[in-house]
């Protein structure tokens, strides 16, 4: 596909589209191993309970768990995961010990949105609370201690004006958790991932990846400060992709050192990032641990 060919304009955020596709993906599965992989992947399989008892069980979730007892992000106050689809992470997080979670989701089908976890709220004892309308949320005077993202900043059409709305959601001093965005950097690269994501050109649905510092900045201007970046190759690469192994010994013990520096010296990170990307930057070279973040942790400032 010729970079003029690539779909930009008429792509659509759509939850009838999304559910569309990924009922056409699911029965291409049947016969189609890689059509199989991409919709396991991301937990959107047919068999919904399956689907999440998957993702509390995966590797993925494993490091999230860790890294919200490593990052301090509290357990008993409210949380809310923006735009987290079916829900899979929220009803993991209730799941896992968090007492007071909100799904925030414009999509309610079955597959793709929240319906299907609608079926379960009444047994998690008042502990998951699902939202599926934007302007309810936002007139609700109910703010929070963390936000989380999944996959999820990259499809905001104007970045630093919603996490402005969003910021306004937040109590002082609390958190932002963004985790697993999508990235590029250059022109070049920004067309090949377009060329490749499984479902953007083939279904025309929204999805448009940005430079780190993009989403950074944006929440900067917003009035957010960076307090911790969990780089690319920590963990195996779990939380930004589809890894069901933990990876090589020496991945597991420099892990388990970076585990120490984001508990100790979360700043160190914030250095290392800046530092990379003026590299990139200023002398070109491409450098993808820091400037590839798998998570970044926010706190809401006061100017």
């Amino acid at each position: 596909m010729s970079a003029n060919k690539i779909e930009f304009y008429s792509l659509k955020e759509d939850p009838d589209l999304w559910e569309q596709l990924i009922e056409a993906e699911n029965q291409a599965s049947a016969t189609d191993a890689k059509a199989r992989e991409v919709v396991e992947s991301m937990y959107w399989e047919t068999d919904r309970a399956l689907a999440f008892q998957r993702y509390i069980e995966s590797l993925d979730f494993q490091q999230i768990d860790e890294l919200m007892r490593v990052f301090r992000i509290s357990r008993k106050h409210p949380l809310c995961e923006i735009g987290g689809g079916s829900g899979q992470l929220a009803w993991s997080l209730v799941k896992s010990g968090f007492q007071q979670v909100e799904l925030l989701e414009p999509n309610p089908r079955w597959i793709t949105g929240t319906a299907w976890l609608e079926t379960q709220v009444t047994g998690l004892d008042g502990a998951l609370t699902i939202c599926n309308s934007l302007d309810a949320w936002y007139a609700d005077e109910k703010v929070y201690h963390t936000i989380v993202t999944r996959n999820c900043v990259h499809h905001f059409p104007n970045i630093p004006m919603t996490a402005a709305a969003i910021r306004q959601k937040i109590k002082k001093g609390g958190h932002w958790v963004m985790i697993r965005e999508w990235y590029a950097d250059t022109p070049a690269e920004l067309r090949m991932q377009m060329r490749n994501h499984p479902y953007c050109q083939k279904y025309g649905v929204y999805e448009f990846p940005f430079p780190a510092r993009h989403y950074i900045g944006s929440l900067e201007y917003a009035g957010f400060r960076l307090r911790s970046v969990v780089p690319s190759g920590w963990g195996n690469n779990a939380l930004s992709s589809y890894t069901r192994t933990a990876g090589s010994t020496w991945n597991q013990r420099l892990s388990k050192l970076w585990r120490s520096i984001f508990k100790k010296l979360p700043k160190l990170t914030v250095f290392l990032y800046r530092l990379e990307d003026f590299f990139n930057r200023a002398l070109g070279t491409r450098f993808r641990w820091f400037t590839r973040p798998q998570m970044m942790i926010f706190q809401r400032v006061e100017s």
